[in-house]
């Protein structure tokens, strides 16, 4: 009798000590972030590269427990690039439990990401793009890369200084590249001259060779560039059939190794401005770290868009583990808020109340003969 009270007293001891071991034998609640980004249409292009570096950071980082031993869920939704979609993607995700999104493709997308972003109070880091009304300063917007009229700013005065000041400017037909123009066209006039002339082509590219001819017919001394990599390959090549001399400067979203693929020789010369570090630099700590992560998703073409893409994603990694262990839209603007600034292995990033900087480099880089880089 007395061995069978004892037995009874294990299992009763048995059945307290597993009626809470549930809770830490069940797998912890994802962080979900949502993102909203290109997937169909013309434009779909630009979303590739940076999509690759945002899958790199977070296969890395929940391999290695997560943020706070939960693991980071990104659900992504197409917005075709339209900013009504945009919206109504970050207001699913909002609904859906989200406490961030991250990384918003294209101008159209941002702009209705973050319109309603700042309504619901949710933040969004890192928008892939540096168009005004993105960048400026919101509650809910935190930019990782420079703005488009930083970008545009140090190519003029690039330009003025080694003595070309006769500058035309193509772009595609929407709204973040024709605000790009009117930037350098401001720029350009601050320096007391005016810009020789510009297109829009259409962004199929389906014009291209129209909006070259008619462009090249102004000799130019330097064309700079807003366009998708498609249309920037047809422009380019149709350019340089008319025997047009000229030299191309362009925005950072334009990928050079792409380029070259596209239209191989004719690429050789292109100058395009980086808003983050070549990323074949492993002596940086962030190209190392970023490197190694590609090469476990199996990855071991770098490209400056999918470094962006790592870099970005790593910035919200950070704000979420300064977000608590429950974090929240709130505590997340928080946690972001707290970086003041923040070294993320090379290069830093600046956030504080009132004021979300961002990063501030960018370099400019000419792509050579055999397709590569030359810094």
């Amino acid at each position: 009798m007395r061995h069978k009270k004892i037995h009874l007293r294990f299992l009763t001891l048995a059945a307290l000590v597993f009626a809470g071991a549930p809770a830490s034998a069940q797998p912890a609640k994802p962080l979900l972030i949502g993102q909203t980004y290109v997937q169909t249409g013309p434009l779909a292009s630009l979303s590739t590269e940076p999509l690759v570096g945002i899958r790199a950071m977070f296969t890395a980082l929940n391999a290695s427990g997560g943020v706070n031993g939960r693991p980071v869920e990104l659900r992504q939704l197409d917005d075709a690039y339209d900013p009504a979609k945009g919206a109504e993607n970050v207001k699913t995700f909002a609904r859906d439990g989200a406490v961030g999104v991250l990384m918003p493709i294209g101008t159209s997308s941002a702009v209705g990401a973050l319109k309603a972003a700042n309504e619901l109070k949710i933040p969004v880091v890192g928008p892939y793009t540096g168009a005004g009304p993105v960048v400026k300063f919101s509650e809910f917007g935190f930019p990782v890369r420079i703005s488009f009229d930083e970008e545009y700013s140090r190519i003029v005065n690039h330009l003025f200084t080694i003595g070309l000041s006769r500058i035309a400017f193509a772009h595609n037909d929407n709204p973040g590249a024709r605000s790009a123009m009117e930037s350098t066209q401001k720029f350009i006039a601050e320096r007391g001259d005016k810009m020789v002339g510009s297109v829009a082509i259409k962004n199929d590219g389906s014009d291209a060779a129209e909006r070259a001819a008619e462009l090249a017919k102004l000799k130019p001394k330097a064309v700079v560039l807003s366009a998708t990599n498609d249309v920037a390959a047809k422009f380019i090549a149709a350019y340089r059939a008319t025997g047009g001399e000229t030299a191309f400067y362009s925005f950072s979203f334009l990928n050079g190794q792409k380029l070259f693929q596209d239209i191989k020789k004719d690429a050789a010369g292109v100058v395009i401005s980086q808003v983050v570090p070549y990323p074949w630099n492993s002596a940086m700590p962030v190209i190392a770290e970023y490197q190694a992560a590609m090469k476990k998703i199996g990855m071991t073409e770098f490209s400056y868009a999918s470094l962006e893409g790592y870099v970005t994603a790593k910035v919200m990694v950070e704000g979420l583990k300064r977000a608590g262990a429950n974090p929240t839209p709130e505590s997340l603007q928080k946690g972001l808020e707290s970086f003041k600034t923040l070294d993320l292995g090379g290069i830093a990033v600046s956030y504080r109340p009132g004021e979300h900087r961002g990063l501030t480099f960018s370099e400019l880089s000419m792509l050579k003969a055999d397709g590569r880089y030359l810094r």
